[in-house]
């Protein structure tokens, strides 16, 4: 069997994640297509001579399309909606939908057996890293679906990422992705109150962090401070990203309840810290705010 070969991607959703890393995938000489509602974002990638729309079904010529979108509702409405990408897929074309949001294993279920009957193969492909590291080009990118669909994306995921991992079928990846947030969004909030706790005491976050770093308090924001410092600067540099970030992370908790139910699993941490970023506590976004140096 040929392998097939992605020369032109498209990127449904270019916001705080989208864009960067669709500079990388332009910086790596794929042809590129972005998509989305924002008009100011998309005059940015036109001046940087990037093909640009408001629709997703011009991305269909794509060889592979990447979907970064905020929720479930926006990507079944993108996919399969009166104006989704699965009418407007020509004959003898089979683009590999590439899943890089969040989502759960029974979204892409529901996606799978349409878009494969339209010509197209499905991945999940979710993503961790930050901001900081899509813009550098060093994200965990998970892997879910086909052997072959996987090899012909690969190229591409080395284009925005470092470390790259094949989990198993579709679906497996979101899983492990669900799994790294509930982790991952629980030090964001509590490693900027140890922050705050230790700067009281008059130890900087820059004296705590090589400490931290050898010790049993390791996580990525406390790794290096300086990496750290700038996660929180590009979460919270404003009042209007620092409630992007907070609509994800509740969404992604949620999600791990839901997956944690469907499981038939008590997990009462887990209830209670997808609780606690519910409740908007607005202590957390001043942390998040000092952290980062912002204020």
């Amino acid at each position: 069997m040929t392998l097939r070969q992605v020369k032109t991607v498209a990127f449904i959703g270019v916001g705080n994640m989208g864009a960067p890393m669709a500079r990388r995938v332009k910086q790596a000489e794929f042809e590129l297509i972005v998509c989305d509602r924002n008009r100011a974002v998309l005059d940015e990638f036109v001046r940087l001579g990037v093909r640009t729309t408001t629709d997703a079904v011009d991305c269909v010529d794509a060889d592979a399309v990447i979907v970064l979108l905020a929720n479930d509702a926006q990507i079944m409405n993108t996919m399969l909606g009166d104006k989704g990408l699965i009418r407007a897929i020509p004959p003898g074309k089979h683009p590999i939908i590439c899943m890089m949001s969040t989502t759960l294993p029974d979204t892409l279920a529901a996606l799978k057996s349409p878009l494969e009957a339209a010509g197209a193969s499905l991945i999940d492909a979710p993503i961790s890293g930050g901001i900081v590291g899509a813009e550098r080009g060093t994200l965990t990118i998970m892997l879910g679906g086909e052997a072959s669909d996987i090899e012909a994306v690969t190229p591409l995921m080395n284009s925005m990422g470092q470390h790259i991992f094949h989990c198993g079928d579709l679906g497996s990846a979101e899983v492990v992705k669900v799994v790294n947030n509930m982790l991952c969004l629980a030090n964001m909030f509590l490693t900027a109150e140890a922050i705050d706790l230790a700067e009281k005491y008059g130890v900087s976050f820059e004296k705590l962090s090589p400490i931290l770093a050898v010790s049993s308090g390791l996580n990525f924001l406390t790794a290096d401070a300086t990496t750290g410092r700038a996660q929180y600067r590009a979460w919270a540099r404003s009042p209007d990203a620092y409630t992007a970030i907070h609509n994800v992370a509740s969404k992604d908790l949620h999600m791990a309840r839901k997956l944690a139910n469907l499981a038939q699993l008590d997990l009462g941490l887990l209830e209670r810290v997808s609780q606690y970023v519910d409740s908007d506590d607005p202590e957390a976004m001043k942390r998040w705010m000092r952290s980062g140096k912002v204020i």
